[in-house]
């Protein structure tokens, strides 16, 4: 099976791009059966939180701690945080290919949007805003910035520049189509989009060796 680099969440330089798509795509190969999936448990969901600017390390240190202690507590973080991820991922998906979403996902999604804040929070740090975590808040809070990320990508004007990767292996990635002609097909020209070229190259080759 061919696989993507799994000694980072992300294979290639996507930090520009917006926090609720590269939750998404934690899920490699959506287009298999399996599909890959790059968070595999609760710490592993916390070290992508870290990673994606989500939280000061104290703060994540000392949830991971508690989770070390309480199990529970971070299983159910961690199955709250997969339903949002394909809940996100499927409106998106329903809205690439003009659908009314899947009802679940509406209601999982909004369940989650209407939770009130009571640990997130907007800190300032080394000269730019961030998101905070307090210590007193609930353990789901962690999920917020990512909802509203989601929500506000969702119903702003780049909804319809959301875009699923066209790489015929089954990548399945999503992206926010930037570019000028609005007509990129590829999570990454470095990875899916040249691969493709290659492929188109070689099939052209192939054909004028065959005529």
């Amino acid at each position: 099976m061919v696989s993507k680099q799994t000694d980072s969440f992300r294979e290639k330089d996507d930090g520009d791009e917006e926090l609720a798509i590269r939750f998404v795509n934690t899920a490699a190969w959506r287009l298999r059966d399996p599909s890959e999936e790059r968070l595999m448990d609760a710490q592993a969901l916390l070290g992508w939180l870290g990673a994606n600017g989500i939280g000061p390390a104290r703060e994540l240190k000392r949830i991971r701690s508690a989770w070390q202690t309480d199990v529970t507590r971070g299983a159910t973080v961690y199955r709250e945080a997969i339903m949002l991820r394909e809940a996100i991922y499927d409106i998106f998906v329903a809205r690439i290919k003009r659908h009314a979403p899947p009802g679940e996902a509406l209601k999982t999604f909004n369940r989650m949007l209407m939770r009130p804040i009571s640990a997130a929070a907007l800190v300032w740090d080394g000269g730019s805003a961030g998101w905070g975590l307090q210590a007193q808040g609930d353990d789901l809070d962690i999920l917020k910035p990512i909802i509203i990320s989601a929500a506000a990508l969702m119903t702003g004007p780049r909804a319809r520049r959301v875009k699923q990767c066209q790489d015929d292996r089954g990548c399945g990635w999503l992206f926010v189509d930037e570019s000028r002609a609005q007509n990129r097909r590829w999570c990454a020209m470095g990875d899916c989009g040249n691969r493709a070229k290659a492929h188109r190259h070689y099939q052209r080759i192939q054909g004028k060796d065959g005529s």
